[in-house]
């Protein structure tokens, strides 16, 4: 649930800071007053992708900063852990900041933490829903109408169509299989020679293991430079074990030894300095010997050296050949054979594979029958409940039908899913997209969102201008309606309708004013005398009887809180 909303320095609005509620939360105004201005800030929380011209006139920075409380959120709390921004002090919070420059360059942190616009995007889908006039004319798209329906099936029949997908991909994947080794096999004898000649070429290369080329460079260096190694070696046994010409190290230690030894009978302190000098003469001693004996051991073997060139000559050729390295090279070498096997004995493996294929068609279209069957009956119920929804907004006797047709299988089934809906007593149903009017289909997408609201644990919902084109006693079902789902719901609702605007448990204004020659917008949360005014204001009178007409409106409970006056009074105070 959102609970705050700050706005600093954003398009015409210097600072405005709103409490949110739980249940129905109005937004009202003039027209052209800045409303949507409000609706943008909002979308940016949940990921919009920002851009250039959001910094107030002047300003170095906007800023955004909403904070909501998860404690009945179950699925945003899941996104945080997995996107690794839980509040450790308290799960149960999130808190988002995001700033724009002038350029329009970002900086978003969620909990603190700098953040993506993608992971905020992934996160703000389980935050909130918006419902604006553009996305009611994604309503009438078949796909979408699809989903909807998909979605009152909760989590079983979500995992069913997961399993559908898994089929279908399943499916395709060895239909692929098939395909190419059918063209394969088209290409006949031609093939199978370029194949034999790859393999002739690899099989008499002999590659054991794709470590052989860099164990071979380190030999042919080692034997390219056994001279100066032997005679790197052999200086360094010489300076240990001396030559004709002087002592080296070893006799020098060994002098120094001695020399202590004779004293240590007068000398008892210089002991420890004497055992020093005993380890490091046997430890001088042991190296000398182990140089000298690996001067002797190196080889000089001119021949060993032609064949290891030879061979990293002929690996060479091969990797230039077949465009790849010593690893793609034993790889190359599988695939050959592999499907030279297939060439060579195709029957065997064609069958193989369309066994696999018939198994995976099977398994596909199970899940498709499934999916099939499920969404019957999901269209059965649906149809019953948006019906009866939509008998309490307004329209007499109307029908929400479903209509499912059969399809191609895919990935999403094998049926199309279209809205129909009969909205006057008598006349047959006809599809959504061809029948209902703006504001008739503002009605039909709220009663829709009524029955989804039941079904999922999405939060909040935020409607914009969900009225349009209604009034009169249409207005005041959809006032009930909105009033309602925000027992279920926290709902952010843009209104014109005082019917609406009287039922929020709280009441935000946007006002618009333009002073030293610069536009402003101001929001604000009105009560008391404030909201009065307001009412007043949508109702068209602003004098003392439209403002006692807008109390005595206000003063009036809702028939749901009817029997719970404290609660009802407390409402109207907000």
């Amino acid at each position: 649930m959102l609970t705050e909303l700050a706005l600093e320095n954003f398009l015409f609005v210097r600072q405005a800071h709103l409490d949110f509620g739980p249940g129905l939360n109005v937004v009202t105004g003039e027209t052209g007053a800045g409303k949507s201005l409000l609706l943008e800030g909002v979308k940016l929380i949940l990921g919009k992708k920002g851009k250039a011209g959001l910094v107030l006139p002047g300003a170095p920075a906007a800023r955004l900063h909403a904070v909501f409380d998860l404690a009945d959120a179950p699925a945003p709390r899941a996104v945080l852990d997995q996107l690794g921004f839980t509040n450790e002090e308290d799960p149960r919070s999130l808190v988002i900041t995001r700033t724009f420059r002038g350029e329009g360059s970002d900086k978003i942190f969620v909990n603190g933490i700098l953040a993506t616009s993608a992971a905020l995007k992934d996160l703000g889908r389980h935050l909130m829903e918006i419902h604006g006039q553009n996305e009611h004319q994604t309503l009438l798209q078949p796909d979408v109408q699809r989903r909807l329906l998909d979605r009152t099936g909760g989590e079983t029949h979500a995992r069913r169509l997961d399993d559908l997908r898994a089929a279908h991909a399943a499916w395709q994947a060895l239909q692929r299989q098939v395909n190419g080794l059918e063209e394969r096999l088209q290409l006949g004898s031609r093939r199978l020679a370029e194949l034999e000649e790859t393999l002739r070429v690899l099989e008499a290369l002999d590659l054991r293991s794709p470590d052989e080329e860099e164990a071979l460079r380190r030999e042919a260096d080692r034997l390219a430079h056994a001279e100066s190694i032997a005679t790197g070696l052999t200086a360094a046994a010489d300076a240990l074990n001396g030559t004709d010409d002087g002592p080296g190290a070893v006799g020098l230690l060994r002098r120094c030894r001695d020399s202590l030894l004779d004293i240590l009978g007068h000398a008892p302190d210089q002991t420890a300095l004497h055992g020093r000098l005993e380890s490091l003469f046997y430890e001088a001693e042991d190296a000398g010997k182990d140089l000298a004996a690996a001067a002797t051991a190196v080889v000089f073997d001119p021949g060993r050296l032609a064949e290891v060139q030879a061979r990293l000559a002929d690996i060479h050729r091969a990797c230039r050949r077949f465009a790849t390295d010593a690893a793609g090279l034993l790889t190359l070498r599988e695939e050959a054979a592999r499907e030279i096997g297939e060439l060579t004995a195709p029957d065997s493996t064609r069958e193989q594979l369309r066994a696999a294929l018939d198994q995976a068609q099977a398994r596909f279209l199970e899940r498709t029958a499934a999916v099939s069957s499920a969404r019957r009956k999901l269209a059965v119920a649906l149809q019953k409940q948006v019906s009866q929804a939509m008998e309490g907004l307004g329209f007499a006797a109307s029908r929400f039908q479903i209509e499912i047709k059969p399809a191609d299988p895919g990935p999403d089934g094998a049926e199309t899913v279209e809205f129909l809906v009969a909205l006057n007593p008598g006349a047959p149903a006809g599809p959504l997209r061809k029948i209902a009017s703006g504001g008739e289909l503002s009605r039909v997408a709220l009663a829709l969102k009524r029955v989804l609201a039941k079904g999922d644990d999405l939060p909040t919902l935020l409607f914009d201008e969900i009225d349009a084109g209604i009034g009169g006693t249409t207005a005041e079902a959809v006032a009930a309606n909105l009033r309602d789902l925000g027992h279920d719901k926290q709902v952010v609702l843009v209104t014109h309708l005082h019917q609406i605007a009287k039922e929020g448990v709280r009441h935000f204004t946007v006002a618009k004013r333009v002073e030293d020659g610069k536009t402003q917008v101001e929001i604000a949360q009105v009560s008391g005398r404030e909201r009065e005014t307001e009412i007043a204001r949508m109702v068209g009178r602003t004098d003392a009887d439209g403002r006692a007409f807008a109390r005595s409106l206000l003063a009036k409970p809702s028939p749901r809180n009817a029997a719970k006056p404290e609660k009802a009074r407390t409402a109207a105070k907000n």
